[in-house]
């Protein structure tokens, strides 16, 4: 062996006894870039503030009608007030059927209550194709909901002017009037797309009593992340896949998320839900 030959073997040993005092998988998470995490979102809408939306792919877009065009600083705040609804109303609905109803504290007992109003039977009912009760499964759908929109997928959300009498295949907004948003989950490359109508954006349309617009907006985007994330049930129109009317029905979940998290009713999502 020659002399080189020596003293790389000698530096390869000194290598390998510092490397094997070393933390590398701790020093791999310091010096990694952070994971993503929060809203990952794309917005088109024409006319917004510099950095407030993207340009949009198609010629069907509409301008943003927000006082100085902040049209994504409102979507944000909405889709930041979307995420804590849905995770606190899992959160409640997973506390109401960890006992039994005789058990339930004061809290337990109100989401079991409001639970009941809307989707017309006890969140501890047994769901047999969903091998639970039914609170469970519809807290794991406000957990997915969540989930999404905290980073899960790049929500692409739309701004689409209202038309009348068009097809409600159409990707505008000429579905029931006060139309606030819809999906189009079953087109092709619409898979995460959520289209806002003008209606959406509007203050004075937003506020109802108890219930301030980021919360009112905030409910619509969960509805329509439903239907994206759950699809349209056969044979009922823009239902979610469900075979319980109720638990089929969007605006069942947006009445119930409001409330349950102590703000005022919505009347359009109240009306949709209908009584039992």
């Amino acid at each position: 062996m020659f002399k080189g030959e020596g003293e790389l073997e000698a530096e390869l040993e000194d290598l390998m006894s510092i490397l094997s005092e070393s933390d590398l998988e701790r020093e791999a998470e310091l010096f990694s870039p952070p994971a993503v995490s929060g809203p990952i979102f794309d917005l088109q809408c024409m006319g917004c503030a510099p950095g407030q939306c993207v340009a949009c792919q198609d010629g069907s877009c509409a301008a943003c009608p927000v006082a100085g065009n902040r049209c994504r600083t409102v979507l944000r705040e909405a889709v930041i007030e979307a995420i804590t609804l849905a995770n606190n109303a899992a959160a409640k609905l997973e506390a109401a059927i960890k006992v039994p109803p005789a058990m339930r504290d004061p809290d337990a007992k109100e989401t079991a209550r409001l639970f009941t109003a809307f989707f017309c039977h006890d969140p501890s009912l047994f769901i047999s194709w969903a091998g639970g009760p039914s609170g469970a499964s519809i807290a794991e759908r406000f957990r997915m909901v969540a989930r999404e929109l905290s980073g899960g997928r790049r929500i692409i959300f739309i701004c689409r002017p209202d038309r009348v009498g068009c097809p409600d295949t159409d990707d505008t907004c000429c579905l029931p009037p006060g139309t606030e948003a819809f999906t189009m989950p079953q087109t092709a490359g619409r898979e995460s797309t959520l289209f806002l109508c003008p209606r959406f954006w509007r203050d004075d349309l937003q506020r109802q009593p108890g219930l301030p617009a980021v919360t009112n907006r905030a409910g619509t985007i969960i509805h329509e992340m439903l239907h994206m994330l759950y699809g349209f049930g056969p044979g009922k129109g823009r239902g979610i896949l469900d075979s319980d009317p109720k638990r089929a029905n969007a605006h069942c979940h947006n009445a119930f998320v409001l409330r349950v998290n102590k703000y005022g009713r919505d009347r359009v999502s109240t009306a949709g839900c209908g009584s039992c």
